[in-house]
């Protein structure tokens, strides 16, 4: 035992916010569900093609564009290309120039793809595929007006598009879907290494099921930055850690996150009652959950928990060291926590207490020092001191 003595973006598509909680990554690309926008095409069928405009029609047809030249920078999945082979069954491929659908997204064994709906589709009674160049932002429009292949001449057109941007980035746009047959064998993006794919159909469901929908594609070295301020408030305290890391602190601190990463704050009371989260996402008191999509702040609130700073040999609890001694038996054990007590203690029945401390805030193990800010005085009976400092 030990004693002491008694002595003292530059893109439109960068500037759509964020709406879904739920964002997935291969590493490469991150994918989030953004504010529903839509950029259509002219539609216009038959057409002289020009570099910036171009149709397809039919049932397993194929059309190869060749990007602007604004797009000299384009990539998919940090390779350069300068075309691209869009096909009517909802696709657009990089080295495969067939008309493919119902393939595995991880590895479709036909290269890289962009497939905003992997299913049979057909325009020969309905509709088209319409690519179109436009500016401010640069951006290529790839929109399908096209019917299930089992719908194909019943007038049960689908609307969905694809706009790529030159920094590599990709958003998928949902109109409407009038399919009676329709199926989703797994649409999103693919490197088709096995490695990196991202399963839209997975992530948010069937593709026919999100019409009114918008989600983007963007490499995570183009995420901004945003800062997330944590507060500390109230007479108590506590340690926050987050998930991923970044924030660690008892006071008020702040760490950046990548837009889109959904954060998980979780706070461990230090001696304190935690009142729950304020002036942010979160309520309540159990974990904070919120995704960054812009400088956001949250407030932990806690009260110092002055009921159990001292508990007695019997497992009885008390708000301060006085009003234990004026009522403990002899020979008794008063544990402190390794916190401050600000209070002056009158010692005077006769009987033994010992008072040890600073334990933690359950009473497992001892951590450092109580302190009292008092006098002790003794005018009775024996005072043990085990680990009190007096100031």
């Amino acid at each position: 035992m030990k004693y002491v003595s008694l002595a003292c973006a530059a893109y439109m598509l960068l500037a759509l916010s964020v709406v879904s909680h739920a964002t997935t990554t291969d590493g490469i690309y991150q994918l989030s569900e953004v504010s529903h926008t839509w950029d259509g095409t002219d539609a216009i069928s038959p057409a002289t093609p020009t570099a910036d405009y171009d149709a397809l029609l039919g049932d397993d047809t194929v059309l190869t564009y060749t990007l602007p030249a604004s797009f000299s920078g384009f990539t998919f999945y940090r390779q350069p290309y300068t075309q691209i082979n869009v096909d009517t069954n909802g696709s657009i491929w990089f080295s495969n120039t067939s008309s493919t659908y119902a393939f595995s997204l991880g590895i479709t064994g036909k290269g890289p793809v962009i497939s905003p709906w992997n299913n049979d589709l057909s325009s020969y009674g309905y509709g088209g595929v319409f690519i179109q160049h436009k500016t401010d932002p640069e951006r290529v429009v790839i929109e399908w007006k096209t019917e299930t292949w089992s719908d194909e001449g019943g007038f049960l057109p689908n609307n969905f598009e694809a706009v790529l941007f030159p920094d590599g980035t990709i958003r998928f746009d949902y109109q409407t879907f009038s399919a009676a047959t329709a199926a989703d064998f797994g649409s999103g993006i693919s490197q088709d290494d096995g490695s990196h794919s991202l399963s839209l159909t997975s992530a948010y469901g069937n593709a026919q099921t999100l019409g009114g929908k918008s989600f983007r594609f963007i490499d995570v070295g183009l995420l901004p930055s945003y800062t997330l301020s944590l507060l500390f408030n109230g007479t108590g305290s506590g340690t926050i850690i987050s998930d991923p890391a970044g924030i660690a602190c008892n006071a008020n601190c702040s760490a950046s996150f990548s837009e889109g990463t959904t954060v998980t704050l979780r706070q461990t009371p230090h001696y304190s009652l935690f009142d729950g989260w304020s002036n942010g996402a979160c309520n309540g008191t159990g974990d904070c959950l919120l995704t960054i999509t812009a400088d956001s702040s949250v407030t932990a609130n806690y009260t110092y928990d002055a009921a159990h700073q001292v508990k007695s040999g019997d497992g009885s609890y008390y708000s301060s060291i006085q009003a234990a001694y004026n009522v403990i038996g002899d020979n008794n054990t008063l544990k402190l926590w390794a916190t401050t007590y600000t209070e002056s203690l009158t010692c005077n029945r006769p009987i033994t207490v010992t008072l040890q401390g600073g334990f933690d805030s359950g009473y497992s193990s001892i951590v450092g020092d109580p302190i009292l800010y008092g006098e002790l005085t003794i005018s009775d009976g024996t005072v043990i001191a085990d680990g009190l400092v007096i100031r």
